[in-house]
């Protein structure tokens, strides 16, 4: 029978009889603990289940007492409806008020609230219990919800609040366990004798068969789920909503941990710094900026410190929101839509909490654009994803990255950002925003415009250089290519092989360079094959020699001459003559000598213009001589 996955999670003051009702209801003693037993209070979470006809519900009793708060955080961060527990002797408390403050925090929709130990009092004061209650809850998730008087003792109105929790439960959807990404929010890890390490948690989305590989962050070890258990008894799956327990036989226990998650191999990854909307409760006090503060996610307890990014002033005021940065002292993993709470470092007493808008999201400053703020708050996939490429800049986003920060699987992404506007594809599920497209274009004239100003000599910018300057370090080869092809689509750049151009630019030099260009040029071309060396240019032009290497460097590029060898030019026509002349010879086998006779040369040349012409394919050596092609 395929049952409906529920979780439930009690709430309430120390001593109000939580663990006595869970026990009630299921029968199931969630005291595990000796010290538990001896002090008759829970210190760490419990758990139970209980099975119905259409639900599978497992019952996570937390503790009371103000010192174990944590534990109980640990706790809820997975749960569907809160089981809220006053006791009708003792009426609402300081932990009532503060586990209640906790799930409204956590965004928990629904719920019951259990008064009990109903049989130690008359049934005025349960009425005045009752009205305290109401005056708790007015205006939360429980405002209206039944408030059920019960006796764990005498068993008086459990099947009333049986029937009350599972009409809690109906009005929550299912856990999504087949768009998002498996994760298992850990909150114990033992050992069994003869299976190793063994995790606990509930299953917060996503599923996970029997040995699968699993990753285990922060930390990044990685292992097979040798052994899996839903509420206690062995599974071949587990999905999102259900208890389940994990044989992790291939990590140490000292390397696992509560806090730590469970997830599929390289979905997500761990940060430090979390964006995020927060709400400070009405009875806080003010939090100033760059307070410690005890970071509380899923079954994680962090420290860090609190940076608005909008434009609250140095204080945020008890009962206000505001757009903050978190930023953490040792990693989390986070995805958009997580809840969180803030409790103080010290004394530790919860302040307030909220969502999770973005967990890689880099480091923003005071004022940042509302428009940003609230796209990551409250936008669409769409335009989030967007917003995520604008920001990302010419590093580009990948898909494999929007899963990380989401939680939804790759799979569901590319059929949800159909729809995507402004996104430019780099390759399959790697995008570049339109606008940082055009920047980069913008950058990319300015760049070439400067460069050709500042080398007036330059035929083309060397590709290397044009790379070095203007993509972000390291960037990759696909990137590289497609922003060149853009370039080249755009009419911006010309690119020929190595090298970059603007389309179209004239290759000649203009005033005082031109006139020396044109002047050097002609003593090459009526030398012939018998070129003056540089070292007779710089010595006999009145010019810096930097500006005469420089302009033979210009008419090189240009292809007006043709460097032979170190300090040896040679004019093209000059070339081409000795070209035509030695095609005259085809077929026959010349050497040295012969070749120096044939153009009236030195050693100095005829050596660099054979190599020159075995390079050109015009000759071949063979041994000492050359043939003729």
């Amino acid at each position: 029978m395929s049952r409906k996955k529920r979780v439930v999670g009690t709430a309430g003051h120390i001593d109000h009889g939580k663990t006595a009702l869970v026990r009630a209801l299921t029968g199931i003693d969630t005291d595990r603990l000796p010290e538990e037993k001896r002090r008759g209070i829970t210190i760490d979470l419990g758990f139970a289940s209980w099975f119905t006809d259409d639900y599978q519900i497992g019952f996570i009793d937390v503790p009371g007492h103000e010192r174990f708060v944590k534990n109980m955080l640990a706790g809820v961060g997975g749960i569907d409806s809160a089981l809220l527990v006053v006791a009708a002797d003792e009426s609402v408390k300081p932990q009532t008020r503060e586990h209640f403050a906790i799930c409204r925090l956590l965004g928990i929709r629904t719920g019951v609230v259990a008064m009990t130990k109903s049989d130690l009092v008359d049934p005025d004061i349960i009425e005045l219990v009752r009205l305290e209650i109401e005056e708790l809850v007015a205006g939360s998730f429980l405002e209206n919800k039944p408030v059920i008087p019960v006796s764990s003792t005498t068993r008086s109105g459990l099947d009333e609040l049986k029937r009350a929790i599972l009409e809690s439960v109906a009005s929550v959807g299912d856990r999504d366990a087949t768009t998002r990404v498996f994760r298992l929010p850990i909150d114990r890890v033992f050992t069994m004798k003869g299976f190793g390490s063994v995790i606990t948690g509930t299953t917060y989305s996503g599923s996970v068969r029997v040995e699968d590989e699993v990753e285990v962050l922060p930390g990044g070890k990685r292992s097979r789920a040798r052994g899996v258990q839903v509420h206690g008894q062995s599974r071949e799956e587990a999905s999102a909503g259900e208890r389940t327990s994990m044989n992790l036989a291939d990590i140490p226990l000292d390397e696992l941990h509560r806090g730590q998650q469970v997830v599929a191999p390289g979905t997500l990854r761990p940060s430090q710094v979390i964006t995020a909307r927060l709400e400070l409760l009405a009875d806080a006090r003010p939090l100033k900026e760059q307070t410690r503060i005890r970071f509380h996610h899923l079954a994680s307890e962090l420290l860090g410190s609190i940076r608005f990014v909008d434009d609250t002033p140095g204080e945020l005021a008890p009962g206000h929101s505001a757009f903050v940065q978190i930023r953490l002292e040792s990693p989390v993993v986070a995805v958009t839509g997580d809840r969180f709470v803030i409790r103080r470092y010290s004394p530790a007493l919860t302040i307030g909490g909220g969502a999770i808008m973005d967990a890689h999201v880099p480091k923003l400053s005071r004022g940042t654009r509302t428009e940003i703020l609230e796209t990551l708050a409250d936008g669409t996939l769409p335009q989030r994803v967007e917003l995520m490429a604008k920001l990302a800049g010419l590093r580009g986003l990948t898909i494999e990255e929007v899963q990380a920060r989401t939680g939804i699987r790759v799979s569901a992404l590319r059929s949800q950002l159909g729809s995507v506007q402004h996104l430019a594809k780099v390759s399959e599920g790697r995008w570049l925003h339109a606008d940082v497209l055009s920047d980069f274009r913008r950058r990319s004239i300015e760049f070439l415009d400067r460069f050709f100003k500042t080398n007036k000599m330059a035929v083309n910018v060397p590709k290397g250089e044009f790379v070095q300057k203007l993509l972000p370090a390291g960037a990759d080869a696909a990137l590289v290519s497609f922003l060149l092809s853009d370039l080249g689509r755009e009419k911006i750049v010309a690119v020929q092989a190595d090298s970059l151009d603007i389309p179209g630019r004239s290759k000649t030099l203009g005033g005082a360079e031109g006139e020396l260009a044109r002047a050097i040029e002609q003593r090459f071309a009526v030398a012939g094959l018998q070129p003056p060396p540089v070292s007779e240019l710089i010595n006999t032009i009145p010019q810096k020699p930097k500006v005469i290497e420089g302009v033979v460097s210009f008419l090189v590029k240009q292809g007006t001459l043709a460097r032979l060898a170190d300090g040896v030019y040679v004019h093209r026509t000059a070339l081409d003559a000795a070209r035509a002349k030695i095609a005259a010879h085809r077929g026959q086998t010349i050497d040295v000598g012969e070749f120096k006779e044939l153009f009236g040369l030195s050693r100095k040349v005829a050596i660099p213009l054979l190599e020159w012409f075995d390079r050109e394919g015009v000759t071949r050596r063979v041994g000492d001589t050359r043939q003729v092609l």
